[in-house]
């Protein structure tokens, strides 16, 4: 009996894999090809800097009039946690993931500061939920398809398969089901290598040979940066939720989305790094290719602009930005360093560095924040500072913020259900 439900088992997750793999790997191509053709566009003439983001604010607009108005669950992590957390509420129902799904393509697509992750993971969990509730299965079996097909969209997009599992198992399942994780890592793994076949464009990363020796003279170093990617962390989740309440007090939805997407034009018009489309920013910061002012506002702009993106109302994740804002100040905080003291430390470091911490820490994901760093950084030789970096941040944003980015959507929407 043990033995025929380990096979079923993998030989779902391998199915589930399979499936999701594809269907995440059509999204991010789709995201692809037209952020392709938008750069094209962005090469001839620099004035759609200001027009696309009016385009997606007047397509948010009438998505949000004609489908989402009675349907403001929205799309994302959080509405995930909701799901696992009540199992029974079913919020992931196809046309309504369908929907989302075209609103975050609009975000993604015409340049707004917002990421893919939310979206994927959202998306492959609502593939997971809807085989769960199609065969009628019970809670626990349904949790793990959710969880199996959330990792393989993040591998079959992202290229990071055990990020990809551990990252549901730290943040969606919050450190529970632990007995679910061989069939999650198994559909992650799956996933990416369909993806690899097909040809993957996942995030550009690094091969880092890390050469700073990580000692007990180091530690201040280490200790400094992880406490500025802890109060940064902070500063992140308070910009999306400071202008969300901003925005808030307009109660027509056509003026939020309308100056939010104008903002986020104007800012792409003076600071095109900025621009969502550019989806080589981070690379080149991680590599160098900017100078330290450049790069602090990279971090800077970033942070603003994702705020009043997401606080506007527009569809996408916070992931994806979050890993811009901590490249850039990483490689900052490590060129100032390398000058102040004339070593030769790995300047690239700190940008892995720098991503780890900055996930984890508005997160609350230690384990997830190293994993990402070590699988950005191709490098398993940046084990001890990762673990140290995110571990100062997440207990940062801990002890002095008390919350991650999920925590206010994720009680909100839970009293709206009980109500």
């Amino acid at each position: 009996m043990r033995i025929s439900k380990m096979i079923l088992n993998i030989l779902v997750a391998i199915m589930i894999g399979i499936f999701t793999g594809v269907v995440a790997y059509t999204f991010n191509a789709i995201i692809t090809g037209f952020v392709s053709l938008a750069n094209l566009v962005l090469i001839n003439n620099s004035i759609f800097y200001l027009i696309f983001p009016i385009i997606a604010s007047i397509i948010a607009y009438f998505l949000y009039v004609l489908y989402l108005k009675d349907n403001d669950s929205g799309l994302g992590i959080v509405q995930v946690l909701v799901e696992l957390e009540r199992i029974q509420t079913f919020l992931m129902k196809p046309i309504s993931v369908i929907v989302h799904v075209l609103g975050a393509l609009t975000t993604l697509i015409l340049g707004l500061s917002a990421g893919r992750f939310g979206p994927v993971v959202h998306l492959g969990s609502a593939i997971g939920s809807n085989i769960g509730y199609y065969f009628n299965s019970d809670e626990d079996r349904i949790r793990m398809y959710i969880g199996c097909s959330a990792a393989a969209a993040i591998a079959a997009v992202f290229n990071m398969p055990l990020f990809g599992a551990v990252f549901v198992l730290e943040v969606l399942y919050k450190k529970q089901f632990f007995d679910f994780f061989s069939p999650i890592l198994i559909s992650s793994l799956t996933a990416n290598i369909l993806s690899n076949l097909l040809g993957n464009n996942g995030i550009p990363r690094l091969d880092l040979v890390y050469v700073y020796e990580f000692s007990l003279s180091s530690l201040g170093v280490y200790l400094i940066f992880g406490l500025l990617i802890g109060l940064i962390s902070i500063a992140y989740i308070e910009s999306i939720e400071r202008f969300t309440t901003l925005f808030n007090k307009y109660k027509k939805s056509g003026l939020r989305y309308f100056i939010g997407g104008i903002t986020i034009g104007i800012i792409a018009l003076i600071f095109p790094l900025n621009f969502e489309i550019h989806s080589n920013t981070t690379f080149n910061a991680l590599i160098g290719n900017y100078g330290v002012k450049t790069l602090l506002l990279i971090a800077s702009i970033k942070l603003i602009s994702t705020g009043i993106t997401l606080g506007s109302g527009f569809i996408g994740g916070n992931f994806y930005p979050g890993i811009t804002v901590g490249a850039s100040f990483g490689i900052a905080y490590g060129k100032i360093l390398s000058n102040l003291t004339n070593n030769s430390i790995s300047v690239p470091a700190f940008g892995a560095l720098g991503i780890g911490g900055m996930i984890g820490g508005y997160f609350n994901a230690p384990i997830s924040g190293i994993i990402l760093a070590l699988e950005y950084a191709n490098s398993f030789s940046l084990v001890m500072p990762a673990i140290f970096v995110t571990a100062i941040s997440v207990t940062t944003v801990y002890y002095l913020y008390g919350k991650d980015i999920f925590t206010k959507t994720y009680i909100k929407i839970l009293s709206q259900l009980h109500g």
